[in-house]
């Protein structure tokens, strides 16, 4: 026994001069703990020590081994060829022709949302993977959205556009849009019928083509963060498709690295101050919108941007946004207990409002129709008259898509064209050219009993 006990009080002091003498040689460059990585791993083991490892620190040892780790799960679920062109287009349109090129779409709004997750439980692992689970049936993360901005440095002319398409086609990305700049894979991978990457080109991002903070918050890419994306891709893509269970270690480290930008707003609206940008809508009909100002001083811009594309208004809105804001509303109440994000609005005040807009801008029309009628007592000039009011606002859409409107957004189309066609009369339209956009438009209404 006495033997066993001087043992131990040798072995004890072995060790503890063992480990001095490590410290000793570390601090003055001897001996180093090395480490070595190993990409198929999960991501918390890619990086372990190991006596003739690469890296002199862990950290090091995973910034070089997470590209190979994210690479290799890339691979591992066959979309890494799809995000091989988009890296290198992004990449190079960023690099050489000085192009901002961000992350947008719905998939922002859930990485704003999993952001709040985070920074509430980042510290609570067992809170946040209940709180994640619960997350992932809000259903907010889906394809991946680029947009990329020539804003300041070149406008988007014919050539410039076939200069781009030319840069694209190196990297075997493939137009898919006539009227603006579209690319995607040849073959892209689907998700619910949509393809998983597409890029946009643009030359701006006026408040103009801006609908609500909510749907236009944006993550800024560069060629770095670009293999996050991926990965958070890659993360939701093979959860959908193969049930695989989420890596929470990657997860985190990504979110400590994503920064997501949102405009400036206020009750849901964003907060104008002196930018209002009218787009392409006829300063008469800015004036009337105007009028909204007593309201919410940053209610017009969003009337303004809703109206210029009414399917915003009548579907986009009413069908997608509003459900999506109180969707997430009632998730961060009930989950974060967070009640006070003005980045959401009041869903019923938005759409009390959407209603009297267009109540009161049916009877604007109703008022230019008349006033130009009574003085000149031609239908035609009178409905030019309207046209050319609504000069900037586009109804092809409206046209192409009516059988997705619901209900309610008939009825709001209904508002806005209800006294003008009754002034007019059905028959007296049927004997009018289609030679006026609006006239076409109206007959189209009448067809549908609108």
């Amino acid at each position: 026994m006495e033997y066993y006990k001087k043992y131990l009080k040798y072995k004890s002091k072995y060790i503890s001069l063992k480990n001095n003498n490590t410290n000793i040689n570390n601090q003055y460059g001897g001996a180093k703990t090395k480490y070595a990585c190993n990409p198929e791993n999960k991501f918390a083991d890619i990086c372990f020590e190991q006596e003739d490892g690469k890296y002199n620190s862990k950290e090091g040892c995973i910034n070089d081994c997470e590209v190979k780790y994210i690479n290799n799960e890339l691979s591992k679920i066959n979309i890494r060829r799809e995000t091989i062109p988009f890296y290198l287009f992004i990449k190079d349109i960023i690099n050489n022709e000085h192009i901002d090129v961000y992350l947008k779409g719905g998939n922002v709004i859930g990485m704003k949302v999993l952001l709040m997750i985070y920074d509430k439980y980042k510290n609570d692992d067992k809170k946040f993977r209940e709180c994640f689970e619960k997350f992932l049936k809000l259903d907010l993360i889906k394809d991946w959205d680029f947009s990329a901005y020539t804003q300041n440095h070149k406008e988007i002319t014919p050539e410039y556009r076939k200069e781009l398409d030319k840069i694209a086609k190196k990297y075997k990305l493939h137009e898919r849009a006539k009227t603006f700049i579209l690319y995607q894979t040849k073959r892209p991978i689907l998700l619910e019928d949509k393809p998983l990457f597409e890029i946009s080109v643009l030359d701006s991002d006026g408040y103009s083509k801006l609908e609500i903070p909510l749907t236009t918050m944006k993550i800024k890419v560069n060629e770095y963060n670009l293999k996050y994306v991926f990965m958070f891709c890659k993360s939701f893509y093979a959860y959908k498709e193969k049930e695989e269970p989420f890596d929470f270690d990657i997860l985190k480290r990504m979110l400590e690295k994503i920064k997501v930008i949102i405009y400036p707003h206020k009750n849901g609206l964003y907060d104008v101050r002196n930018n209002f940008d009218k787009g392409e809508l006829n300063d008469d009909i800015v004036k009337f919108i105007n009028t909204f100002s007593d309201f919410d001083k940053n209610l017009p811009q969003f009337l303004a941007t809703h109206i210029e594309d009414p399917f915003r208004i009548l579907y986009r809105l009413i069908e997608k946004n509003i459900n999506k804001n109180n969707k997430i509303q009632k998730f961060l109440k009930d989950e974060l207990n967070v009640t006070n994000q003005e980045w959401l609005f009041d869903s019923k005040w938005i759409e009390k409002m959407i209603k009297l807009f267009c109540e009161k801008l049916g009877d604007k029309l109703h008022e230019v129709y008349n006033a130009d009628f009574i003085k000149n007592m031609d239908t035609k000039k009178g409905i030019m008259k309207v046209d050319d009011f609504l000069r900037g606002i586009s109804f092809n859409r409206i046209e192409i898509d009516f059988n997705m409107l619901s209900d309610f957004g008939k009825q709001l189309l209904h508002l806005i064209f209800k006294k003008l066609i009754k002034e007019i009369t059905t028959e007296k339209l049927v004997d009018l050219n289609d030679d006026i956009k609006l006239v076409k438009f109206m007959k189209f209404l009448a067809s549908k009993k609108i």
